[in-house]
């Protein structure tokens, strides 16, 4: 019959089962070791000294970091780009634009542009109101926040400071003044709804990249001042005559230029903080190069000997199968399953 003949069967069975056990798991962590070159037992590798491999480990954790840093602060830097060469396109092709106005002579092409401006001055206030991953790049460290007032709100602001005036330059003085101004009333408190604190970030270990631009930098406002100004010199409130409103429009065009220039000397800002992150990440990459050099010195796996250990393994679960395969049909196959 089968089945169990005495207690010593039973015990011999057990003893098979638990060498089985024993055998797999030693097949298991060796395969591992001759896969990774690296050991399973960390303690045994080390020699019970996990000082110096804690200290590897630690800073391969924070490279890890500051990488994860400096992917962001690229992707809020890219976005900012982003948002600028728009500006900046908007500014340089307004600029001449509108500066042309005093050699038109109809009022119906005076006001294209000055729908135009309108248009423009929307989109500006909305690439100035970005948000990179949630985050919003120029509202200073108030990231949860837009930086900026809507378009409308702004222009409703604007248009409040030129109520009663007639002449095209005492317009444009008055716009000057509250674009610029950062006393109460003026365009810093009624219109931005950040800080000027710079945000920061650990990219590496020596370096802290900061971004300083917000949507208050006088680049920003002399293109809003300039579009702003255009966009006016049709409101009906205003009833400027065509020779003012043309007048008025020119001395848009005036700022927009010089908007133009400054958004570029942003630009160049921007981009140098730019090629600081990236040097910091190949500084980074090379760092934690070496300390896996050194961590795979540290845990590292003698391929001659995981060889050997490993067919020894091998052999003595064949051997073991063999001892079994009275008492089982299994084959190989599912016995080590």
């Amino acid at each position: 019959m089968s089945g169990f003949n005495s207690i010593g069967d039973l015990s011999r069975f057990v003893q098979m089962r638990q060498a089985n056990s024993l055998l797999k798991s030693r097949l298991t962590v060796l395969s591992q070791e001759a896969a990774s070159g690296l050991k399973a037992d960390v303690p045994a590798a080390t020699g019970g000294d996990m000082g110096r491999l804690a200290q590897v480990q630690t800073r391969l954790a924070l490279i890890e970091t500051y990488n994860r840093n400096a992917s962001l602060a690229q992707s809020e830097m890219a976005g900012m780009q982003t948002a600028l060469d728009a500006i900046g396109s908007i500014a340089t092709a307004r600029g001449p634009e509108f500066q042309s106005a005093v050699t038109i002579a109809d009022d119906d092409s005076l006001n294209v542009k000055s729908l135009q401006a309108g248009q423009d001055f929307h989109a500006v206030v909305r690439m100035l109101n970005v948000d990179v991953g949630g985050r919003f790049i120029l509202s200073g460290s108030v990231t949860t926040n837009p930086p900026l007032a809507t378009a409308t709100e702004i222009m409703g602001l604007a248009k409040a400071q030129v109520a009663g005036l007639s002449d095209p330059q005492a317009i444009a003085t008055a716009l000057d003044d509250w674009f610029e101004s950062d006393a109460p009333g003026g365009f810093a408190a009624a219109a931005y709804r950040g800080n000027q604190d710079a945000t920061t970030s650990g990219v590496s270990g020596e370096t802290t990249v900061a971004n300083h631009v917000t949507a208050l930098d006088p680049a920003f406002r002399a293109a809003l001042k300039g579009l702003a100004m255009a966009a006016l010199a049709n409101d009906p409130d205003l009833a400027l005559s065509r020779v003012d409103k043309a007048q008025l429009i020119s001395e848009a065009g005036m700022r927009m230029s010089g908007a133009s220039n400054a958004v570029t000397g942003v630009q160049a800002k921007v981009g140098m903080s730019q090629q600081i992150v990236e040097n910091a990440v190949a500084r980074n990459s090379a760092e934690r190069t070496a300390l896996s050099i050194a961590r795979g010195e540290i845990l590292a796996a003698d391929p001659y000997e995981t060889a050997s250990a490993l067919t020894q393994t091998e052999t003595s679960l064949q051997n073991l199968y063999a001892l079994t395969a009275r008492l089982s049909r299994l084959s190989l196959e599912d016995y080590i399953r």
